[in-house]
């Protein structure tokens, strides 16, 4: 094969191989898009209990919770409290509204696994089948799939919005998509 035929060989696979990695990166685009910045996010019904994630400060997460409790969908509260230093939501457990049931945990592991391990323990010491579920809304699809290997019941998961910047976004595209493939290999709950 003579150095010509072998440059224009190369130059085609090169051509080719770079219009695949620019396919995967739209394609990977397109799916964070979907999934990761405009997730499907649940309507919220009334539900055995409102199960705010950690950390609860965060987008405003345990906010959107309070305010689900105080509409009535449900009396309990389940927060995961990652640190001693969250004091809203340590002020909560230390007393709880009237009439609202409010349960603080510290999840192990300090992950959405071990989360979603906790709310399947309280659910089934509680006799709970109904849970609305509420982060952020990059971490929406994520958590629902995480959620749904441990807990048998109706599963609602709302997006407390998350105001974030571009660069902010770009990081939890990468995050989201490391913590997919780390959900990926790690089956059941």
């Amino acid at each position: 094969m003579s150095r010509g035929v072998r440059d224009v060989t190369r130059r085609r696979w090169l051509r080719r191989g770079l219009l695949a990695a620019g396919v995967i990166v739209v394609a990977w685009l397109v799916a964070c898009l979907l999934i990761v910045f405009d997730p499907t996010v649940n309507r919220a019904t009334h539900a055995d209990a409102v199960v705010v994630l950690g950390p609860p400060t965060e987008d405003g997460r345990l906010q959107t919770g309070l305010t689900l409790i105080n509409q009535g969908y449900a009396s309990n509260l389940l927060i995961s409290v990652n640190s001693p230093n969250q004091r809203q939501a340590s002020a909560l457990c230390a007393q709880p509204p009237a009439g609202v049931s409010v349960t603080c945990f510290t999840p192990d592991p300090a992950t959405t696994q071990g989360e979603a391990q906790e709310i399947r323990r309280v659910a089934a010491a509680q006799h709970w089948s109904t849970a609305i579920v509420v982060t952020s809304t990059y971490h929406v699809s994520r958590a629902r799939m995480i959620i749904e290997r441990c807990f048998d019941g109706k599963l609602e998961v709302v997006a407390a919005r998350s105001h974030i910047s571009p660069l902010g976004w770009a990081y939890q595209f990468a995050y989201q998509t490391g913590g997919y493939l780390k959900a990926a290999i790690s089956r059941g709950c």
